[in-house]
């Protein structure tokens, strides 16, 4: 594995996009919907730690955009061997993680823990664009 090849301060402007694309989604375009569905009450989410919270969620923010970086440039055939990575490329890849494990995880998650198809499609949705974009800034900044 090649850490030399991760542009840092790319991963480090990914979890900043990814973190305040959760700050949008989850406020202003699906923030009641998504209370609503998660069964939180007003009072509840005023009482919540947001410190903890919002730390946490950067944390794992921070932590999908290290992986992605590993994914992308970390492995190199040959230690040096730099990863051509076009920005479509890093949207596609982003996209298809998003689609094609998220989604579907999420989803089983859900079913069983019988919460709604709106619920999944909420969170589902936040975080297949999420990844989009986190592998675009990579992608974009190698």
């Amino acid at each position: 594995m090649d850490f030399s090849a991760i542009n840092w301060l790319a991963v480090a402007v990914a979890a900043v996009a990814f973190f305040a694309l959760g700050a949008v989604w989850y406020g202003p375009i699906f923030g009641k919907a998504w209370q609503k569905h998660v069964g939180l009450s007003d009072d509840e989410m005023k009482n919540a730690n947001m410190g903890k919270l919002f730390g946490s969620a950067f944390i794992f923010a921070l932590i999908i955009s290290v992986g992605m970086a590993l994914f992308f440039f970390g492995f190199a055939a040959e230690p040096g061997c730099e990863v051509e990575m076009t920005i479509d490329m890093g949207a596609m890849y982003g996209l298809m993680t998003g689609i094609f494990f998220l989604f579907p995880t999420i989803g089983m998650n859900y079913l069983f823990a019988r919460k709604s198809t709106t619920l999944i499609l909420i969170d589902s949705g936040y975080h297949i664009i999420a990844y989009t974009i986190v592998g675009v800034i990579l992608a974009a900044w190698q």
